[in-house]
């Protein structure tokens, strides 16, 4: 009776062991696009990044313009140079639609220098904001913005990331712009082929549905799409009636049961080049709950994806976007 207990406990841990083997990406995982608010101090953000698995954030700041450099250095140093930097596109009121454009642009300006004087080795640049919803919650009061890729402070804003050679990442949401999704849409085409050499991404996937996005990756080689806020979190995390007015539009890339839906799952292993990981932690609340269960989460996701196209949305995509030079595993 001993010799079959032992060996049931024997059984029963190596099967464990396979079954966490198969389940869990054990890989590196680079967060092609997190934020630092307002609402959470350096030391804060660092201890998150310190004490949760993500090898390397792409980081970008949020708040006062004239803090943004010294933020990101003071936390680099704090996590001994788990992030990189991306530079704001989005401060001195650049999506706020009644500030002047002009100077929003200089804005942006400005940071590439203090980035080069302060010898920052930064990467890229942030999320240049398109369309973005109003916001009327204990977080964020913003009267919100609908632009398109055509409009003066978009085209200026593009054409300073195009200098650095360095993604464009934008936050476009064909969901609550919906009337506007088709023009977007046919605009990213155009984009495309006007600099096919060029990358870009498309933040929180876009809010796009699935024929908008096999539109997409049908009529581009050079549009991707970031998996930020796509997960069932965002869903069981947004309430609406204590926070008041915000984005509707978030889509989800997973079923009832927190799997990858199959429709989802199959466009990721039949185009594992167009899809790339981020968390886009901002607030509070995103870096100081949950952080561990969601990048707990995305492992079990990317566990369920073909090898290679796992390790492409994990770590190779956004390695060979940004140009890390990160030996992707």
């Amino acid at each position: 009776m001993k010799k079959l207990i032992i060996f049931l406990l024997t059984f029963s841990l190596f099967n464990f062991k396979s079954i966490n083997a198969d389940t869990i990406y054990n890989g590196i995982l680079i967060d092609a696009h997190s934020q630092v608010g307002i609402l959470i101090s350096n030391e804060e953000v660092s201890k998150e990044i310190n004490n949760n698995d993500v090898y390397l954030t792409l980081l970008s700041m949020r708040g006062k313009h004239e803090n943004a450099t010294k933020r990101y250095k003071s936390i680099q140093k704090q996590t001994q140079g788990k992030v990189r930097y991306l530079i704001s596109t989005k401060l001195k009121g650049f999506a706020r639609k009644k500030r002047d454009a002009n100077e929003a642009i200089r804005g942006i300006k400005e940071l590439k220098r203090q980035a080069i004087d302060s010898k920052i080795n930064y990467v890229g640049y942030g999320e240049i904001i398109v369309q973005h919803a109003p916001h009327d919650h204990e977080k964020l009061k913003y009267e919100g913005i609908n632009l398109n890729l055509k409009s003066y402070r978009i085209k200026k804003a593009i054409d300073i990331v195009l200098e650095d050679d360095a993604p464009i990442i934008l936050h476009v949401e064909l969901n609550d712009y919906e009337k506007d999704s088709k023009k977007i849409l046919n605009q990213l085409v155009e984009i495309s082929n006007e600099h096919p050499d060029k990358n870009f991404l498309l933040m929180h996937m876009a809010q796009i549905e699935i024929k908008e996005a096999k539109f997409i990756l049908k009529n581009t080689n050079n549009v991707h799409f970031i998996t930020s806020h796509s997960d069932p979190y965002r869903a069981k995390n947004e309430k609406r009636k204590r926070l008041g007015t915000a984005q509707t539009g978030w889509i989800t890339l997973f079923n009832k049961k927190d799997n990858l839906k199959k429709k989802w799952k199959n466009l990721m292993n039949e185009n594992p080049h167009r899809f790339v990981f981020a968390l886009d932690n901002v607030f509070d609340h995103h870096w100081k709950k949950k952080y561990k269960e969601r990048i707990y989460f995305w492992r079990k996701a990317l566990a369920s994806l073909n090898k290679g196209t796992a390790l492409l949305i994990a770590c190779g995509n956004a390695n060979n976007y940004f140009k890390l030079e990160v030996k992707c595993k």
